[in-house]
């Protein structure tokens, strides 16, 4: 069975709050650069530019300009995996967890959350060529890079490729 993966905790910034008291503070809106990209954000990837602009009204318009606010914003996975998949993914991240067991003889579901920073470290660690990790255990961190792109944070990851393997799973590997 390969590991089930779904976010299901993200950060929310009440942008209701934040950007009229921002404006009354700094002068400036953070979202002014946010939301004058031509192709639209996603909307954890538009608030974290929008703290990134809180911190430097010329902060660029991308995701990696923010890495120094990724310890401010948390994302939460549901895991579904074989108990020994789930052992080596609870190792790789070592980030807080909730774990119990599940229906299915020999699954695990976990709940395991933590920073931006954390998930990136840990998908860099459990998909680089020198990490030996079973199949299942590397396909739920090759599940766990696809969402994070998928919401818009593919900047996470800019300088490392997408390698292939012939077990369906992939690598993340220095650009050359």
């Amino acid at each position: 069975m390969r590991p089930g993966v779904a976010l299901i905790l993200t950060p929310k910034l009440d942008l209701s709050q934040f950007l009229p008291l921002s404006r009354e503070l700094l002068g400036y809106s953070p979202a002014k650069v946010a939301d004058g990209i031509t192709i639209p954000l996603q909307e954890l990837a538009h608030q974290l530019v929008c703290v990134a602009t809180f911190k430097d009204e010329q902060a660029k318009p991308s995701v990696k300009m923010a890495t120094l606010h990724f310890d401010l914003f948390h994302a939460g996975f549901l895991i579904a995996a074989d108990e020994r998949d789930m052992v080596e993914i609870l190792e790789i991240t070592g980030m807080p967890f909730t774990l119990t067991l599940t229906l299915a003889r020999g699954i695990d579901a976990a709940i395991i959350s933590g920073s931006l920073t954390q998930w990136r470290a840990a998908v860099r660690v459990a998909c680089d060529p020198e990490t030996s990790l079973s199949v299942g255990a590397r396909h739920a961190f090759n599940s766990i890079y696809k969402i994070l792109c998928k919401h818009g944070l593919k900047d996470l990851f800019d300088d490392l490729q997408v390698t292939e393997q012939q077990d369906h799973t992939f690598l993340l590997e220095n650009r050359r």
